[in-house]
């Protein structure tokens, strides 16, 4: 020690020592994360805690990765002279590391000071879970080492077969729709019905149920407090996701991981009480994430497939079923309570009516009207198809589709494909169920071309200018717009703009809304021109989109002139809720909403989303609006694609 260390030393060893007094400590991680450029990393500190008093004092490293055993010298001494705290010596020191403690007995001289050993430092490991609850307002999960009978072994082989899992990514195939039944290994309750997740690129993992019924309210979110309730989940996430116990087992025990993105967190969430499993779940759950990263897209499709897999337990095997997809592809498909029916599968009705009528002969328009009745009544589903081409039996085949869920909508796409390449709509639902964007783009790319087939070179001239009003057309916009959408998406926002262009020069009419996604885009790009012509053209959308779109693009050709004032107060007559977020006073909602109305707050998010890109691009624009009745400084968020 140096010279100043040896004076304070002195000081310590003149403290009365107190034959109650038992301090743990030593060297720790401390329980919170610090955001570096290079990364999050934990702190390492010295924490001493008095099991008499309860008293504790914690000293931090004062550089990244300085810590050694003087540090926990330092913070002993501290404990003991700094006024407040115990002022006295201890008889005691359990500590984790008997060497650490043997080192501080032999600096400070103090050969009556008797060690003990206290694997895991339980107190001060409380005591700082206790501070750090306090600190965030709410109880600090176990560790994966709580649960019983879990030790390292165990951890490792779950965590492997989680790593398999991740990198098999079967996500790709699966969603949140497709409920898994586990036939067998039998299951603990609340552990044989489960989902993959991920296809939404959000939240990655498995998800389980209590049962079809429990996993069907959550998909209708009708029953109360159906999201809420306790289940258990296995989930994937940085590690500053992980309770700190978990963290501290890949740190001190070099635990795999597949990525920085997929360390593994096994847990039941829900209620007043959060837990993690034990020994016999743990295997269980390493079991079915190894049966399902080894699972093929064909046994999917089979709708009942097993796998035996390696746990830490021995060989087990795995008897999976997916039931809606050991229905014929021909089943009809239930709605489900409060939902909407796909407006796309309407349009069969259409389809079928006019191939009804283009067969038919009728005297008058009355005789029509009336076959029609006769021939169309009941549910749309109940309707025997008219179709006769391969196409249109591979049409009836996507419309079925868009009504359909989950993994069902891709059988149903890749059928229709079977009869017929040139099913425009097939390629769609492929391309809406892609999760690699590449990929979703080549499927939305086959949709066009598949498109362009089957109507023909003459009908793109013929029909130019009121191309939607044609119900055979409608594949081919939808894919069209689709491709545009994923263009811009890959930031290849130029190349989308030129298939926004067609699609509005196809369908001035604009069924599809695509003015409001080819705005922005011109916007963004620099097109300002282009884009005042387009607000021109459109000059009676009274939407907000529309009317902030005006002020802006008049700002940024003119300034803070007469004219970019007046739109932006004719902006703020349409729906002033838009201004707090584009002008920073407020910040923008991740979740846009499903549907608004002229003047409404949900207007104002969706305006505010489609057109905040553009604003934070323009030079003062922001403060413009702010003072024109925006509010405060804050930079909205880009909107999410």
């Amino acid at each position: 020690m140096g010279e100043v260390s040896s004076l304070r030393a002195g000081r310590f060893m003149r403290l009365p020592r107190r034959s109650d007094e038992r301090w743990q400590g030593g060297l720790m991680r401390l329980p919170s994360w610090v955001d570096e450029p290079d990364g999050p990393f934990r702190p390492w500190a010295a924490a001493w805690v008095s099991r008499s008093t309860g008293l504790v004092h914690v000293k931090i490293e004062p550089v990244r990765d300085s810590h050694d055993w003087t540090l926990a010298l330092d913070a002993l001494i501290e404990f003991g002279l700094k006024r407040g705290l115990v002022e006295c010596r201890p008889a005691v020191l359990e500590v984790a590391d008997e060497d650490l403690g043997h080192r501080v007995r032999e600096a400070l001289g103090d050969r009556d000071l008797a060690i003990a050993p206290a694997p895991g430092l339980p107190a001060v490991r409380e005591v700082l879970a206790a501070m750090d609850e306090h600190a965030q307002g709410r109880r600090l999960p176990p560790g994966a080492l709580d649960g019983k009978g879990v030790t390292v072994d165990r951890m490792r082989a779950f965590v492997a077969a989680a790593g398999r899992f991740w990198e098999a990514a079967p996500w790709r195939h699966l969603g949140d729709e497709d409920l898994v039944h586990v036939e067998a290994p039998a299951a603990a309750r609340g552990l044989a019905h489960v989902v993959v997740l991920g296809a939404a690129g959000q939240t990655f993992g498995l998800g389980f149920f209590d049962s079809v019924k429990d996993h069907e309210a959550v998909q209708e979110a009708r029953a109360p407090g159906a999201i809420e309730r306790p289940r258990w989940s296995v989930l994937f996430g940085p590690i500053t996701d992980l309770p700190f116990g978990d963290a501290d087992l890949w740190e001190d025990h070099r635990l795999p991981v597949a990525g920085d993105e997929a360390y593994p967190l096994a847990i039941r969430f829900g209620g007043a009480e959060v837990r993690r499993p034990d020994a016999a779940t743990l295997a269980y759950l390493e079991g079915l994430l190894a049966a399902l990263a080894a699972t093929t897209e064909d046994e999917i499709d089979r709708g009942r497939w097993s796998r035996e897999v390696e746990t830490y337990n021995g060989t087990v095997l795995y008897r999976l079923a997916i039931p809606a997809l050991l229905e014929p592809l021909d089943a009809l498909v239930p709605g489900r309570r409060g939902e909407l029916p796909d407006r796309r599968a309407m349009e069969r009705f259409t389809a079928e009516i006019g191939r009804f009528m283009a067969r038919s002969e009728f005297d008058s328009l009355e005789d029509a009207n009336r076959a029609i009745a006769e021939r169309f009544h009941g549910p749309l589903d109940a309707l025997p198809s008219t179709a006769s081409s391969p196409l249109e039996r591979a049409q009836d085949l996507a419309y079925r589709a868009f009504e359909a869920h989950g993994r069902r909508r891709v059988q149903l796409a890749r059928k229709a494909l079977e009869l017929s390449r040139d099913c425009a709509d097939a390629w769609v639902i492929l391309g809406e169920s892609a999760t690699d964007l590449e990929r979703a783009r080549e499927l939305y790319a086959e949709g066009v071309s598949a498109g362009e087939r089957a109507l023909g070179p003459q009908l793109f001239e013929q029909e130019a200018g009121h191309f939607w009003g044609l119900v055979e057309t409608r594949p081919y916009m939808r894919a069209r717009l689709g491709l545009a959408q994923m263009l811009e998406t890959l930031d290849r926002r130029d190349e989308a703009i030129a298939h926004y262009r067609e699609l509005l020069r196809l369908n001035p009419n604009d069924n599809q809304g695509v003015r409001e996604l080819v705005l922005p885009a011109l916007l963004t790009a620099g097109h300002d021109d282009d884009a005042a012509a387009l607000l021109d053209r459109y000059a009676d959308d009274a939407t907000a989109v529309w009317r902030y779109g005006h002020a802006l693009v008049t700002f940024r050709g003119k300034g803070d002139s007469a004219v970019a004032r007046a739109r932006l107060h004719e902006a703020l007559r349409a729906n002033r809720r838009v201004a707090k977020y584009l002008g920073g006073a407020a910040p923008l909602p991740d979740e846009e909403p499903e549907t608004y109305a002229l003047g409404s707050e949900e207007e104002a998010v969706i305006a505010a989303q489609t057109l905040a890109e553009a604003w934070q691009a323009t030079p003062g624009a922001a403060e413009w609006l702010a003072a024109a009745g925006g509010g405060g400084r804050r930079a909205p968020k880009k909107r999410r694609r």
